[in-house]
């Protein structure tokens, strides 16, 4: 068995491989952040490799190429790595070699990794989230542009098909224009949101467990789906405190010398 950490960067990845007696067996600084080369240098090793990387940069990337090509690989949690080897001398070198001796120590502190599946549905709900929150952000800049001319509306959705007479009023012209560009943003965002709309009710059709999520009450089709998504199988988590704090809704508590603090969730 070979055990290979990589250090990722944005232009070059560093790469330590060790055997089971924890012998250096290869090493290489400036490996280029593409498929081919990496692929390439591990084809020169002993088999079988299973390989580390901690959870930054385009780990998510590579873990599903490395996967694809035969290659079992763990994905660290870089904040427990880092509770755990503390070096003196932090280089790319050292820690790329200090992921490959957890993973061969079998002290990996590792990260869940979702299937690829899971991975693009998140990808499809945070993007619309995103969307939802822009669209937000425009819609309270309008309302400010109004308020700022002295401009009250009875409606409470300016957006819709009756609300759209505040294209109407009487600003002065710098605030009509800004106005009128953040409406056409306003809808070329709600189209967008509208299209991935479609998608999402189409993948929870057929998803079960989130059409039982559906039915507590406040959680709707998009809720239901989200937190599937994101809690993924729930047989991972050994009891409800656990998801709870994977949540982050568990409140950190410190305590010495009969003082007392309570911080905020942590996950």
């Amino acid at each position: 068995m070979t055990f290979v950490g990589f250090d990722l960067h944005k232009r070059h990845i560093t790469a330590c491989a060790l055997d089971a007696s924890g012998v250096v067996v290869a090493e290489i600084r400036q490996l280029t952040t593409t498929l081919a080369p990496v692929l390439e240098w591990l084809a020169a090793l002993p088999a079988p490799i299973t390989s580390a990387m901690e959870a930054t940069l385009y780990w998510e990337w590579l873990v599903a190429r490395l996967e694809q090509a035969g290659h079992r690989a763990h994905v660290a949690d870089a904040y427990q790595v880092k509770l755990i080897w503390h070096a003196r001398a932090k280089t790319d070198t050292v820690d790329s070699r200090k992921l490959a001796e957890l993973l061969r120590t079998n002290l990996l502190p590792t990260i869940w990794v979702p299937d690829f599946e899971t991975r693009r549905r998140r990808q499809l709900l945070r993007g619309r989230a995103f969307l939802v929150r822009e669209r937000t952000r425009i819609k309270n800049r309008i309302h400010g542009h109004f308020t700022g001319e002295n401009q009250r509306f009875a409606r409470s959705d300016l957006y819709g098909r009756a609300g759209r007479a505040l294209e109407a009023v009487a600003l002065s012209p710098v605030v009509a224009a800004e106005t009128q560009r953040r409406l056409h943003l306003h809808d070329v965002l709600t189209k967008e949101i509208a299209r991935l709309d479609d998608q999402v009710k189409r993948a929870a059709r057929c998803d079960p467990a989130a059409q039982r999520l559906a039915t507590i009450p406040g959680v709707g089709v998009f809720g239901a789906l989200f937190l599937h998504a994101e809690i993924g199988p729930i047989e991972r988590f050994r009891s409800s405190h656990q998801l709870a704090a994977y949540a982050g809704l568990v409140p950190t508590t410190r305590s010495s010398g009969g003082k007392t603090t309570q911080g905020r969730s942590q996950r």
